[in-house]
């Protein structure tokens, strides 16, 4: 049980326990991890005992690896459907900043290939059921500063024993054993590197655990050396081990903003000090937080110690497969399919021997039967030979001469030779649709899509940790930007406007953005299967005269070029604005209101001419003239109608012409 209390030892044995921990705890795991990666490349199949026997006894020794397809495919599906980090804000105010984070995310990642690397970490979880990757900065790549993320090989990987959760999300620390070469040992640690020598490099040289040699008859050698982990001359193991304490702080309240300030032990003495000074009283809660810090470590030598360069979190981070509860370690899909795998190579080759050597199988003869005996014995398997036999031999068979006994095959071999390479990818969900291998039925696209899909939903598991990986990377990622990065450097960002350059401007307390995981428009899968749906709603908008965002053309499965040349032009030739629209249907309603306005007023001047017609029934000339009134009231108020209906009609052809040539173009 790792000790709680760090205080009690120095920085350099408590590295030295924990890695002992480790290193016993997965000592079965890494040699299992071992030869997960034979099986996918086909160089471990057979055990070294297994195969020395075979070639003993003359016995081809095949390996058709089926592991590999499984494993290819798998990681197949996370290639074609790659998703990327979006930072959604908390606040509507913070849009602005929330793009130019996602653009600068965009940029980082593009710049140093994120997603080549992380597709290779989940090849590896997918191997072993750990992958991981380090986040960083390089200098010598640019002068300025680049965040780069690389994947890391899992066996240079240790973690705390204790960590149970998903993608080690409750370890208290984490190491890795990385070579140095001497020079890179002088050029990064200058005052140091020349004390990592002799006695002091023991513990650190020999991190890998080695198989010792089993020597076999014949002076061959089976596991001659199962580690392919051994450390190369004049080279040396650096440790980087990073690990989390509590630390004491203090919460204030700022006497001139009112806000509440964390402060630590040391400075809120010193204010409490100040106050005393002047009479007061400071008013704060003691609390406590993680304190994340990173060491490196060479033998017994600590080459250096700080802060983690990620506030929040460690910058190793991991993804995991499926937890084996009784050891708490992690596997992947290779451990299912090693059996399987293991049967089908015996089956094919005990089938090929059988083949081979059927011919002189249960063969009993007697001593004075042949000529030759031992002629006989060697020629006996081979069909194409004669074997001679003694005069009488064949007395009472006619004629003298007789076959060979036919080729007699196992009853059921092949059945167990197909079951063993169907279990194969059986035990890991992988369905032959998947693999592409489905022959002899004639089915809709969407039935094979949906069993695709249910394939892939046996291994939601591992696309659930990669989803968390994802997440947890975004904000180590725009913690690296916001304090690596945001020196006044331009950027190149894609946005509605198309691409331009932002300068990235460090802001305080941005990092409490959302991290969403969004399907990236990049992923062959993702863009085909939206464009099929966009297509089928496009024309009905159109028709609409429902205007088209450009961005739907990222979806299009086209050449990135074409893309961006198309959206160019149609960021160019924009249509009428929304203000513009919003102008001239407020005319609309003005005219619109006006003409009630007169209408209800000529409505009041006819009912009171009309009453006063009524007092002067006797006037004829009033009347002619109320009439000739009238008439000229009703011929205004039809050309007025006229002329708004026509001022009606013309604005709205005018806004469809517009929308019509925003389509066009």
């Amino acid at each position: 049980m790792a000790k709680l209390d760090f205080a009690e030892e120095s920085l350099v044995e408590r590295v030295q326990r924990h890695y002992k921990e480790a290193q016993q705890h997965t000592k079965t795991w890494r040699s299992d991890a071992r030869e997960d990666y034979g099986f996918v490349d086909g160089s471990m199949q057979w055990s070294e005992n297994d195969a020395q026997v075979l070639r003993d006894q003359l016995r081809p020794v095949l390996t058709f690896n089926r592991c590999g397809p499984v494993i290819d495919v798998v990681t197949g599906q996370e290639i074609n459907n790659r998703q990327e980090v979006r930072y959604i804000p908390r606040e509507q105010g913070d849009k602005g900043i929330n793009e130019v984070l996602t653009g600068a995310a965009e940029w980082v990642r593009d710049g140093c290939d994120a997603e080549d690397e992380e597709s290779d970490a989940f090849t590896d979880m997918v191997t072993c059921g750990m992958g991981w990757t380090d986040t960083r900065m390089d200098y010598e790549v640019d002068l300025d500063g680049a965040v780069i993320i690389e994947r890391i090989d899992p066996l240079e990987m240790h973690w705390d024993t204790g960590a149970r959760k998903r993608n080690l999300a409750d370890a208290r620390w984490l190491l890795r054993v990385k070579e140095f070469s001497r020079k890179e040992l002088e050029d990064k640690w200058p005052d140091k590197a020349d004390e990592v020598v002799g006695p002091n490099a023991i513990w650190g040289d020999d991190l890998n655990d080695e198989t010792p040699h089993i020597s076999h008859a014949g002076d061959q050698y089976a596991n001659a050396s199962e580690s392919t982990d051994t450390k190369r001359d004049g080279f040396i193991n650096v440790i980087q081990y990073q690990w989390w304490e509590t630390e004491e702080i203090w919460r204030v309240a700022d006497p001139l903003t009112g806000q509440l300030t964390s402060l630590t032990k040391k400075q809120y003495n010193e204010m409490e000090l100040l106050f005393q000074e002047e009479g007061h009283q400071l008013q704060g809660v003691k609390q406590s937080r993680r304190k994340y810090k990173q060491a490196f470590i060479a033998g017994e030598i600590e080459l250096e110690e700080g802060d983690c360069p990620f506030d929040d979190g460690f910058t190793f981070k991991p993804m995991t497969g499926k937890r084996e509860r009784n050891t708490n370690t992690w596997y992947g899909l290779v451990r299912s399919m090693k059996d399987p795998q293991r049967w089908a190579n015996k089956w094919l080759s005990q089938i090929m021997h059988i083949i081979n050597s059927n011919a002189k199988g249960g063969l009993m003869a007697e001593k004075d039967a042949f000529e030759n005996p031992r002629r006989a014995e060697s020629e006996w398997a081979d069909p194409q030979s004669i074997t001679m036999l003694k005069q009488g031999a064949l007395s009472g068979q006619r004629p003298k001469v007789i076959p060979k006994p036919p080729l007699t095959f196992p009853a059921g071999l092949d059945k167990l030779m197909e079951f063993a390479v169907s279990s194969i990818r059986d035990v890991v969900g992988v369905n032959v649709d998947m693999l592409g291998n489905r022959e002899g039925q004639n089915t809709s696209g969407i039935q094979d899509f949906q069993r695709i899909s249910q394939g892939v939903t046996i291994l939601a598991s591992l696309f659930n940790s990669l989803r968390r990986y994802r997440k947890e990377q975004g904000r180590v990622l725009l913690h690296f930007i916001q304090k690596y990065l945001s020196d006044g450097r331009l950027i190149r960002i894609s946005g509605k406007e198309g691409a331009q350059y932002v300068p990235l401007i460090k802001q305080e307390g941005i990092e409490q953005f959302d991290v969403v995981i969004d399907d990236a428009p990049s992923s062959p899968n993702q863009r085909e299967r939206t464009f099929s749906v966009l297509s089928g709603l496009l024309p009905g908008l159109l028709q609409a005269g429902i205007p088209i965002p450009p961005e739907v053309i990222e979806y299009a499965p086209l050449p990135q070029s074409l893309i961006e040349k198309w959206k160019e032009t149609l960021t160019q030739a924009k249509g009428p604005s929304q203000e513009e629209v919003a102008m001239l249907q407020q005319g609309i309603q003005i005219l619109q209101a006006e003409n009630n306005r007169l209408r209800n007023d000529m409505q009041l001047k006819t009912q009171k001419q009309q009453q006063e017609h009524a007092l002067k029934t006797e006037d004829k000339a009033f009347e002619q003239n109320l009439e000739a009134q009238d008439q000229t009231f009703d011929e205004q108020m039809a050309r007025n109608e006229h002329e708004l209906d026509v001022w009606k009609t013309q604005q709205e052809l005018d806004i469809k012409a517009m929308a019509a040539r925003d389509r066009a173009n």
